[in-house]
């Protein structure tokens, strides 16, 4: 099944705002000051990657947890994007940390384990294993 996303920058001085379409939804993209000369009227595109892996996180561990019937209150899950510069040695020079929080004071230690290998969804297997991006146009 292949997903298509679409987005469309004018040449507006003073705004890199982003017009994006993803189906029937509409949203918008941009950069962040002080790097860029934008007015950060909406999260980079960093902060998307980062929403879509905390999503498909937690939204995979609450599907593990129902259908095992698991008594998980709730899930937070917090994601940190790092630039490490100087890389470190031996080092990537991007890092991503993730943060999952299980609630439920029922859940055994098994359960917690289960659940936190659940949570290493296909977000996060993409992330973490690099997708090869072909590029066409011009």
């Amino acid at each position: 099944m292949a997903k298509n996303v679409s987005a469309s920058l004018g040449m507006e001085p003073g705004s890199l705002a982003t017009d994006i379409v993803v189906r029937h939804h509409h949203f918008g993209v941009d950069e962040a000051p002080p790097r860029y000369d934008s007015r950060d009227d909406h999260p980079d595109p960093y902060d998307y990657i980062l929403a879509g892996l905390a999503a498909c996180t937690a939204i995979s561990i609450r599907l593990a947890a129902e259908s095992k019937s698991y008594p998980l209150e709730r899930v937070d899950v917090e994601v940190t994007f790092e630039r490490c510069q100087p890389m470190e040695p031996g080092g990537q020079p991007d890092r991503i940390t993730r943060l999952i929080t299980l609630h439920g004071e029922r859940l055994t230690e098994l359960q917690r384990l289960k659940l936190m290998r659940a949570g290493n969804c296909a977000g996060y297997k993409s992330i973490s294993t690099g997708i090869p991006v072909e590029t066409l146009g011009g």
